[in-house]
This record gives structure tokens, C-alpha cells and sequence, in this order.
């Protein structure tokens, strides 16, 4: 069966290329604050994940864990931007259905129920592709002045 948890680091990486920008002072904190959350989950996820190598169940659900983690402290994160405020709530969603396609996933897996686990995996895939657009996104309006 292939391995999920590189489908997600793969498809969370480019998170890590968040940088920071200079705009207005709270645009820019409003923008760190979206950004060291993605990037801190995406580390998490690496290495939980032995860098998206690992097949172990129990790493698996403690990316997931993180993801949701990951989901609370985007929600928790105090926004005025109402465009960062989109791309917050994008980002918590995916995380969101990330999570849950990965428990999905790993059920599915130790239950040796290879049409759920593919099932799921493909659930993970999609949950993933919203990512490029809103780091393109998040990007291009933070570097906006």
C-alpha cells in the first residue's frame, strides 16, 4: 500500500516557503502569525513523519494529532484582515480534513481494508490540494504594501 504521510509532507511542504514581508505593521504580524503556524505544522509533520518515509500507524496519527493542533492554534491566532481571515479559515479546513482522511487512512490500513485505505488516500490527496493556491495566495497579499 503506498505510504500516506509522504502524500502529506510532500503536500504541505511548500509552506515552508512562507517568508515574511514588509507591509504595514499589522498586516505583517497578522501575516507571521498565519505563517509560523503553517510552517511550524509542517516541520511537526516531517518529523513525525521520518520525512514523509515512515509507514508506522502511530506516527501517522501523530501527524494527524498535529494537524489538528495545527487547525486550533490558526483558529485561535487574532485576525482584523478580512482577506487573512479567508485564508486562515482555508487553511483550517484543510488541516481540518486532512486529519480526518488520516484517521481514515489508518483505520482503514490496520483493518487490512485495502479499498477503504485507497479510499482514504485519495481522500488525503484531495484535502491537500487546496495548499499551493493558498500559500500562492497568502504570499502574493503579504508582499502587497
Amino acid at each position: 500500500m503506498p505510504c500516506l504521510p509522504r502524500a502529506i509532507v510532500l503536500g504541505l511542504s511548500a509552506a515552508m516557503g512562507l517568508l515574511t514581508f514588509a507591509c504595514t505593521d499589522s498586516k505583517v504580524a497578522q501575516c507571521n502569525g498565519i505563517i509560523e503556524t503553517a510552517n511550524q505544522f509542517v516541520t511537526q509533520a516531517t518529523q513525525l513523519t521520518n520525512g514523509g518515509q515512515t509507514d508506522e500507524p502511530q506516527a501517522i496519527l501523530q501527524a494527524a494529532d498535529a494537524m489538528d493542533r495545527a487547525a486550533e492554534e490558526m483558529e485561535a491566532l487574532e485576525l482584523s484582515d478580512p482577506q487573512l481571515v479567508e485564508y486562515r479559515g482555508g487553511f483550517v479546513k484543510m488541516y481540518r480534513d486532512i486529519s480526518k482522511a488520516t484517521r481514515e487512512y489508518v483505520k482503514a490500513y490496520e483493518n487490512k481494508d485495502r479499498p477503504g485505505a485507497e479510499a482514504a488516500r485519495s481522500r488525503v490527496e484531495r484535502a491537500t490540494q487546496p495548499e499551493q493556491e493558498l500559500v500562492q495566495g497568502i504570499n502574493e497579499y503579504c508582499t502587497k504594501k
